[in-house]
């Protein structure tokens, strides 16, 4: 008999989703592993009597749908009788497996226990790359034998996917595979190191990646051939937002299709409970709320009054970006994630990019957070890194530190978002692709839906609104001429508006985004960039060299030998490596090879595209000094357009509105220029790097 509902006080959250790790047995050992698990069981799991008693609390008080999970709870001799007692409570069952035990005698035996659905791995979309990524042969085909097996049993299933830097290149191939199979949902896991996956931070992917993989998503999402769900990355829903597309499905839930959520649901409508009966805001955040054998199964009262909850809950306790993002009711930040990178699990989101509005100096560093070594190693970073097995120990000693000191300093700023990445910046047309500034006048009741339609397009890294007329501005890049005006029309067509404007680069004096922290006074010709190489021949890739070029422009972790296990990850000698980069930053394929930073974060919080009419006869001239203006990051020469006369364009970045008009107005006194405006930056709907040969 299904217990009555215990009553809850008015406004408090209710738990909708409840982990249950069953056991830590696996019969794998997989690197990224969260519960580090192992073949043996541990001698103090909870007995099945003392999961029917939790069961029995969750049932009077919230009636929430249970994950069984582990480890692999097939393991478990009793997971069927722990199933068929929660469904029996009137609770929805689901479970998590790694499909190598899911015969057709398992899945049915699920099916009359009254589990509703299961969720299987699959980490890679042939059996060499999920054998590798699971460190064990014959996986894959397991997997896949599972989920056959489940199918025949009438189990909708879903697939996880673990996402690192090893297998996001095949995320498209893995998601078309779970369409293929008949998946109910995809659901891409964002690594948290945490567990066995410790060993993998440097697998992680960099905010700037993480950022651009959550975009992809969404794009993905939009197109609805197979429902996305994306857990350990609550600031999906930001981007969602942001892209003008609706909130996606919950980022724990088990379902095939689920409620809207609001970022991260630990501690707020998912807990987790570990096989020792420690309760858990998730799986990835170590931190206790509550232990279930000391309150004697109650869990309720430990979801009602556990201070880790309470504090969970409110947001206002959130540090850093988080603390004052407009999104924080959204999204919140990965609570594990913060965890894991500070100790703090209300601290701020690490691999998050976004720079929170209503603030005079959005994220902007106080004069106790860096210090003049931190200046100098950041300034370093971006201009001077140097090209050699051990990078960081030249760097510390160029500004007076250690090695271990430099990547520990370093290490910091990265959590902290001062530093995004460490990487090569390519340039895209020496990879063979096109790129044009994209600008549209839109109507400002449609400003944010036509924005969200253009961020949808992958194409476009860098989506921004601005105090003029012509009011949106974006970038878009693509392999061919045929496919930018393939994705130029698609998006004329789906936005509805009456005009969009092509304004491709018809010569490049600077892009140059590095920028001086604050307190560090340098020669102007240091600050200056090199004058850019106008050739644009495409270089020729085989599979190594495009392999290459995509994990070059991903993030660079500061260890000691970081170039060593990047060529080991690409299958090539030290010295091939390193020989490759340095030829391609001699011919201006890498642009730069350094950190890059957030602007923001070193107090250049605003930013215009200050635009003038020149003369053709002088357009280089003017062009080439402009480019050499302080607070200048990128200069171009662009063809005019009846109603916008403007043919040289430079972004400025400053400390304020006022330091921006003042550069663009000494360019235009400089040279004479009496027609010219700033186009002022009201708000940045996406950014992103350049995914390349994706």
């Amino acid at each position: 008999m299904t217990p009555p509902p215990t009553a809850m006080p008015p406004g408090e959250p209710l738990p909708r989703l409840v982990a249950l790790e069953v056991t830590r047995r696996c019969v794998l050992t997989c690197r990224h592993c969260r519960a580090a698990a192992a073949q043996d069981a541990a001698e103090d799991e909870l007995t099945g009597q003392e999961w029917t008693r939790l069961l029995e609390n969750l049932a009077g008080f919230a009636r929430p749908t249970v994950i069984l999970t582990g480890g692999e709870p097939l393991l478990r001799d009793d997971v069927t009788d722990i199933a068929a007692r929660a469904s029996g409570l009137g609770l929805r069952v689901v479970l998590a497996t790694c499909g190598a035990l899911l015969d057709h005698a398992a899945a049915a035996r699920l099916s009359q226990a009254g589990v509703a659905a299961i969720s299987v791995s699959l980490d890679g979309a042939t059996a060499a790359s999920h054998d590798a990524f699971r460190g064990q042969a014959g996986t894959f085909t397991a997997a896949l034998q599972g989920i056959e097996s489940a199918r025949q049993a009438g189990l909708p299933f879903q697939i996880n996917t673990t996402v690192t830097r090893r297998n996001v290149a095949e995320l498209p191939a893995i998601l078309d595979l779970a369409a293929k199979l008949g998946a109910k949902t995809f659901n891409p896991f964002l690594l948290v190191p945490t567990g066995r996956g410790r060993q993998l931070a440097s697998e992680a992917l960099s905010a700037e990646e993480y950022e651009q993989t959550l975009n992809w998503l969404a794009e993905q999402q939009a197109r609805g051939e197979v429902p996305i769900r994306v857990t350990c990355a609550p600031h999906f829903q930001r981007i969602l937002q942001q892209r003008g597309q609706a909130a996606g499905l919950a980022t724990a839930s088990p379902r095939g299709a689920g409620p809207a959520t609001k970022g991260c649901l630990g501690g707020r409508s998912f807990a987790f409970v570990s096989h020792r009966g420690t309760v858990q805001a998730c799986g990835f955040l170590e931190v206790a709320a509550g232990d279930l054998r000391e309150a004697d199964y109650d869990f309720a009262t430990i979801w009602r009054t556990s201070p880790v909850f309470a504090a969970l809950r409110d947001r206002t306790r959130y540090g850093g970006r988080c603390g004052v993002c407009e999104f924080h009711t959204l999204c919140g930040g990965c609570r594990a994630r913060a965890w894991a990178a500070s100790g703090d699990y209300l601290a701020e989101e690490p691999l998050c990019l976004h720079q929170p509005r209503g603030t005079a100096s959005p994220g902007a560093p106080k004069g106790d957070v860096l210090d003049a070594t931190d200046a100098r190693l950041i300034w370093a970073a971006q201009t001077q890194f140097p090209i050699v097995p051990r990078p960081f120990e030249l760097l510390g000693r160029g500004v007076g530190i250690e090695s271990a000191e430099a990547m520990a300093r370093l290490r910091r700023l990265r959590e902290e978002g001062i530093i995004r990445r460490i990487g090569a910046v390519f340039d895209p047309r020496r990879l063979g692709y096109v790129s044009t500034l994209v600008t549209a006048r839109v109507p400002a009741d449609r400003l944010a839906e036509v924005a969200g339609i253009v961020g949808t397009s992958s194409g476009v890294t860098h989506n921004y609104s601005r105090r003029h007329r012509y009011n949106l501005w974006f970038t878009l890049t693509a392999p061919d001429e045929v496919a930018l005006e393939r994705a130029l029309a698609d998006l004329w067509r789906r936005s509805g508006i009456d005009e969009l404007r092509a304004l491709p680069a018809e010569r490049v004096y600077k892009i140059h985004a590095v920028f001086l922290p604050p307190g560090l006074e340098i020669p102007p010709a240091q600050a200056s960039a090199a004058p850019l190489s106008q050739e644009q021949k495409a270089v020729k890739l085989d599979a190594a060299g495009r392999r290459m070029v995509r994990r070059l422009a991903g993030d660079l972790p500061p260890v000691e030998l970081p170039f060593d296990a990047l060529a080991a990850e690409l299958g090539q000698a030290i010295e091939t490596l390193l020989h490759q980069v340095k030829a391609w930053l001699a011919e201006g394929v890498v642009r730069r090879f350094g950190a890059v930073v957030s602007h923001r974060r070193l107090g250049y919080v605003t930013n215009g595209m200050a635009v003038f009419a020149v003369p053709p006869e002088r357009i280089d001239e003017v062009g080439q000094a402009a480019a050499q203006r302080p607070g200048v990051s990128h200069c171009y020469r662009r063809r005019p357009f009846a109603g916008f006369p403007y043919n040289l364009f430079a972004m400025i970045h400053g400390h304020s509105d006022q330091e921006v008009r003042s550069t663009a107005q000494e360019i235009a006194t400089a040279a004479g220029l009496s027609e010219y405006d700033v186009l002022m930056t009201d708000q940045e709907f996406k950014k992103t790097s350049g995914g390349y040969f994706a």
